[in-house]
């Protein structure tokens, strides 16, 4: 069993609208679902409602681009006492010298509100491949000679590649140099086809696709249990609901989904190599 610690952050964006636009939970309810589930602490922006969320930890995201403003942001964050920021960088067809100097802003700004940051790795931004995102990772290490701390969404990585279930694990560890520079992890339940899949059946039963899944959990696992670290991991069950829809009409209940998944990430966590 490892000793590092597993810090779970619900996404505020699954509860985004939920149950319904008509009769959505207040936050007071959110939050109180949040920790009845068990979670350590909710992701989201710095929005007001943090401010009601009680004991739950907090770990923030931000979208920046060439020309964003991003110091109030990271301001913000830090008064709301976040544990690190995650960045969604630049759009997908920004060069990747342009993308390494807002990198590079973003350090320095990091370290003026002594926040951490990890770069997501996300649909429409620059690290929407593999690619892209060692290529970033490479020039940023060339720029600034440290390694840039990332935040590995492994969905988007494998619709790109259309990967079998038998490969999810075996593709998504390479590159090695990216898994390495991870700090941060969004585990949401996807399969080669679809960047989001149902967890459970209507019936209460695990998906065969979200089964197929957690093989790829169990291998992320191992691999995180071995570093030689005993810093937090932090993962983001981020399972969405609404604006924008990951969800299709036909899915289960989005929030019953992600206490599930919840409950099996701890349970992987726990579990003996």
């Amino acid at each position: 069993m490892s000793t590092r610690p597993l810090l779970l952050f619900a996404s505020l964006w699954s509860l985004r609208q939920y149950p319904t636009k008509a009769r959505e939970w207040s936050w007071e309810r959110k939050f109180a679902a949040i920790r009845d589930a068990g979670f350590d602490g909710v992701f989201c922006p710095p929005i007001p409602a943090l401010a009601e969320r009680g004991s739950l930890r907090y770990l923030a995201v931000s979208s920046i681009g060439v020309d964003t403003k991003f110091e109030p942001t990271f301001a913000a964050a830090r008064d709301f006492g976040a544990v690190a920021m995650d960045v969604q960088l630049c759009d997908y067809d920004t060069p990747v010298a342009e993308a390494v100097k807002v990198a590079q802003k973003i350090r320095a700004v990091a370290r003026a509100h002594d926040l951490p940051f990890a770069i997501e790795t996300h649909r429409d931004t620059l690290t929407e491949t593999p690619e892209a995102t060692l290529a970033l990772a490479q020039a940023y290490a060339r720029a600034t000679k440290e390694k840039l701390s990332l935040c590995l969404d492994h969905s988007h990585f494998a619709v790109v590649r259309h990967l079998p279930p038998a490969e999810l694990w075996s593709r998504l560890r390479e590159p090695a140099e990216l898994l390495q520079a991870a700090t941060q992890f969004h585990l949401r339940p996807f399969n080669g086809h679809h960047c989001q899949i149902p967890a459970l059946t209507p019936s209460g039963r695990r998906t065969p696709e979200y089964r197929d899944w957690l093989a790829y959990v169990e291998g992320l696992f191992e691999y995180e249990r071995a570093r030689p670290t005993t810093a937090p991991l932090l993962v983001v069950p981020e399972i969405g609901h609404a604006a924008p829809a990951y969800g299709l009409s036909c899915f289960p209940d989005t929030w019953t989904d992600v206490v599930a998944v919840a409950a099996d990430l701890r349970r992987l966590w726990r579990k003996k190599r």
